[in-house]
């Protein structure tokens, strides 16, 4: 099973918005779909770059990066961090490898634009979830913020 991750464009915005209905609340769907549209329009803010997965001629998976938040620099050890901002892949195709596939590339792209270290941030209700497939990944759960969301780090040069 191929999965082929592109930049996202205006036709997979709806299929993005019923990726992220599963997993997170509306305010942070909303937030995201801007972000893209945002992308795809030529605003980039804080250096966030997104990607889709797609699998079989459909959007399967949403995944982004950005610049460290301030509050997670002090768990960093590298030079020049990365922050994942999400990862979520539709339900529905989640136990094929996808994830795995998506964080690779992921972890490909942040060192082709010279990045050492990839920084997670994942909030508590994903503990049964997103925190054993990071550890799972190679990433070590190095602390908290705000209200238990689960930092975690992991050396990609």
């Amino acid at each position: 099973m191929d999965i082929i991750f592109r930049k996202p464009q205006f036709k997979d915005l709806k299929k993005i918005r019923s990726v992220l209905e599963q997993w997170t609340d509306q305010e942070e769907v909303d937030k995201y779909c801007q972000r893209i549209t945002n992308e795809i329009n030529g605003i980039i803010e804080y250096n966030t770059h997104f990607w889709v997965g797609e699998w079989q001629n459909e959007v399967v998976g949403v995944a982004g990066t950005s610049d460290i938040l301030p509050k997670t620099k002090e768990y960093s050890q590298g030079n020049n961090p990365i922050d994942l901002k999400i990862l979520y892949l539709d339900n529905n195709i989640r136990g094929h490898g996808f994830g795995k596939d998506f964080l690779d590339f992921l972890e490909n792209e942040a060192i082709k634009t010279s990045h050492d270290e990839m920084i997670i941030r994942t909030a508590k209700r994903y503990k049964d979830t997103a925190w054993g497939f990071y550890q799972k990944m190679g990433y070590e759960l190095v602390g908290y913020i705000d209200d238990g969301t689960a930092v975690f780090r992991k050396s990609i040069s």
